[in-house]
Parts: structure tokens; C-alpha cells; sequence
């Protein structure tokens, strides 16, 4: 036979585990006051009262509830200040009907964002604007003062003046310093020709132009060239300016050269 030993840890010794002739453990002591004393589940059914969940009233706190709390309402009071009617039907009693054909009067739409649309059938003259019976009055006027068109002439002549020379000959320029020609008043042209002739064909000319008859200046996009067989020069150019001249180059010689040169506008 085998002997079961425990330990009793109030007295630190070694003690022998025994069993009844049921071989049912020994025990010395056993404290039973906590144990329940009913005998059957039906016994303990009867202390236990039922709970009726359907009269539940009242504030239930649910901070300590995790995830989403469900709540079912037959109705709900209104907040504060809300519509008290209980229909459409009822509140569009309350709304009356906007007779827009009626509307006049000025509207401000400088608060208005966009673009605006007005229809008008007709709108009031500006203040000093021509009316029908000033534009016929205007008509007659016109048809009273107009110009016959064969009062015009055809072409327009030109006018010729000399820089150097006249209607019979040339004259005689100076080669020891630059020469300058007669300036011609062009202001009522609009497009001029100058030309003419030299004795040196290795004459250089340059055109200079003036505002005033006084200060005088150089149009260097403007280049004569002498004809070398026959000495012969000329060109055409714009006139938006009043005066012009022709300057000759001094050669360093002694003599002199025969120059001619004209100035025809239109």
C-alpha cells in the first residue's frame, strides 16, 4: 500500500492522507458557512426576481459603452424656434402668391456676381443724341452744300523750283569747300523728286532737310550717286518735312563745277 503525504503549512509538518471505509478522504475540519444551503435549482429559481425590461424609464448613462448605441422613438420633441405646422399643405397657407408682372421700381444689383440680363422693348435716348427729325435735317443740309464731283480736277499738277541753276542752265559751284543749294519750302507735298546734273562726275552730293529754314539735318538713308558717264543724279522720297537742300562735298580743288538740280513735288 502506498501512503499520500501533504504538507500542513500552519504547523510545517509532514501529515498522512486517510479515507473512511467508503474510502472517502478523511477531513478534521471543513468551513462550510459560505456554501449555499438550498438543496435544489428550483429552490434557488424562487429568490431570483424577474426583470421587465419594457418598463424601463428614465436616463440610462452609456459613456461606458463601446461602439454604437441604437435608439428607437415613436416622436421627438421640435428644437427650439422650429415650424410648428404639421403639413406642406398647411404651410403654404402661410406663403402669399408673388405677382411678379407687378414688380417695378429700381433694383440694386451691385451685389450681384455674373452677368445680368434686362429685356426692354425700347430704351430713352442719351441726353443730346441725334433724333429722326435732326438726322433729316442733316440729310437736307448735305444734299444743299455738296460738291459737284466734276468740279474736281483730274490730276494734280506739279510744281518745279531750282536748287542750283534755272530754267536755262546750270550754275557754277565752288569745289575749295562744301557748297550748299537753295532750300525749297515742300511742306504742302507729300512726295518730292529731286535731280539734276554735275560737269565732275566724281561729285558727292548729300540731302539735308529743316523744320525752320535754320537748323538744317543730314538724311543719311538718302544716297546720290553720280552717273559716271553722264553725271546725271536724282531720286524720290516722302516729304514729311518742310524745308530741303542739297549739300556738294568739297572736292580740295580749285575750280568750280556746273551743277544743276530741281525739285519737283506733287
Amino acid at each position: 500500500m502506498s501512503l499520500l503525504l501533504v504538507k500542513d503549512n500552519a504547523n510545517s509538518k509532514i501529515r498522512e492522507l486517510e479515507c473512511d471505509s467508503s474510502g472517502l478522504l478523511k477531513t478534521t475540519t471543513a468551513d462550510v458557512s459560505s456554501l449555499a444551503t438550498q438543496a435544489t435549482l428550483s429552490a434557488v429559481n424562487g429568490k431570483i426576481t424577474a426583470c421587465d425590461t419594457g418598463s424601463i424609464s428614465g436616463t440610462v448613462a452609456v459613456s461606458a459603452v463601446s461602439g454604437n448605441v441604437s435608439c428607437t422613438h415613436a416622436s421627438l420633441p421640435l428644437p427650439s424656434g422650429a415650424a410648428t405646422e404639421s403639413s406642406l399643405s398647411a404651410v403654404n397657407g402661410k406663403i402669399t402668391a408673388c405677382d411678379t408682372g407687378s414688380i417695378s421700381g429700381t433694383v440694386a444689383v451691385s451685389a450681384v456676381s455674373g452677368t445680368v440680363a434686362c429685356s426692354h422693348a425700347a430704351l430713352p435716348l442719351p441726353s443730346g443724341a441725334a433724333t429722326e427729325a435732326s438726322l433729316t435735317d442733316i440729310t437736307a443740309c448735305i444734299t444743299a452744300n455738296k460738291l459737284a464731283v466734276t468740279s474736281v480736277p483730274a490730276t494734280i499738277s506739279s510744281t518745279h523750283s531750282y536748287l542750283w541753276g534755272s530754267a536755262s542752265a546750270g550754275e557754277s559751284v565752288s569745289n575749295a569747300t562744301d557748297q550748299f543749294s537753295d532750300s525749297v519750302d515742300v511742306d504742302t507735298f507729300s512726295k518730292i523728286a529731286v535731280y539734276g546734273s554735275t560737269t565732275n562726275y566724281a561729285d558727292e552730293f548729300e540731302v539735308e532737310v529743316s523744320h525752320d529754314n535754320s537748323n538744317w539735318f543730314e538724311m543719311t538713308a538718302t544716297f546720290i550717286q553720280v552717273d559716271y558717264s553722264h553725271g546725271q543724279f536724282g531720286f524720290v522720297i516722302d516729304a514729311p518735312f518742310q524745308y530741303i537742300r542739297l549739300k556738294k562735298k568739297s572736292t580740295g580743288g580749285s575750280g568750280t563745277d556746273t551743277v544743276w538740280a530741281i525739285v519737283s513735288a506733287k
